[in-house]
């Protein structure tokens, strides 16, 4: 019976506690004992889910932000951060940073950011529908491609990432993060507009969920800048993702 009392108590504890969070400070009962079974816990399990969730994306952030096995990390300004929904079922997984994102160590901003706005507008989504990272966080000295090496180092966190977001979509913009997840060495235009399948039972020994993911490659936001001839591609490969998305749904 003292063991009962202990885990309700324990339980009732914490949905205060959560309450708390959410704005509820007072429940009123009519003297009523209430135990584990008393509640509707799906909120309380959701919102606790959420919590570990959360945590874990942000331990993995810190165990990256300070890793120092790369060597970009000493000449870049800035860590660029995880940004977004870490519900969303869209991970989005962009290149190295430009300057101005190594200056402020925040994705999409300025000219680049505003074309993936309208991007994502276009099959009506925004920014904060999805979760973006950068498949290196760290802008290569001179602007210069990564190297296989620093692409290989940076992986492991990137599919850790995958691994606690568990994406129904991923979109690769560019080569750097299509070559870094599935370790290819092909032009972004041969792998463009063309699903691919992300086994976790490929790249997680521990995984015992056995889940799917599609990921589509297509053009870097920066490249489309450059070469504004080539939007007619990305858009293409746009109406693929707004497909799957529907599919999905």
């Amino acid at each position: 019976m003292k063991q009962l009392e202990t885990n309700n108590h324990k339980f009732i504890m914490n949905l205060i506690s959560f309450y708390k969070e959410i704005g509820i400070d007072m429940l009123i009962t009519s003297e009523k004992i209430y135990t584990r079974s008393n509640f509707d816990i799906s909120g309380y399990d959701n919102y606790k889910n959420k919590k570990n969730k959360d945590k874990e994306i942000k331990e993995l952030e810190y165990s990256f932000k300070n890793f120092d096995g790369c060597n970009l990390k000493k000449t870049a300004t800035n860590f660029v951060k995880f940004l977004g929904n870490i519900d969303s079922k869209f991970l989005i997984i962009d290149g190295p940073p430009d300057i101005e994102e190594d200056r402020t160590g925040i994705p999409f901003l300025s000219v680049k950011g505003e074309l993936f706005e309208k991007m994502l507008n276009a099959i009506k989504l925004s920014k904060s529908d999805v979760f973006i990272i950068k498949s290196i966080p760290w802008r290569p000295p001179g602007n210069r491609y990564p190297t296989i090496e620093e692409l290989k180092i940076c992986r492991p966190f990137i599919l850790n990432l995958i691994n606690l977001i568990k994406p129904k979509i991923i979109v690769c913009l560019g080569e750097v993060p299509t070559s870094q997840i599935f370790e290819l060495d092909q032009s972004i235009m041969k792998l463009r507009g063309k699903w691919r399948l992300l086994q976790s039972k490929q790249i997680f020994d521990s995984d015992h969920s056995n889940y799917d993911i599609s990921v589509l490659p297509t053009l870097s936001i920066t490249h489309l800048i450059e070469r504004p001839d080539l939007k007619k591609y990305a858009w293409e490969d746009m109406k693929l993702f707004r497909d799957k998305i529907k599919e999905i749904s």
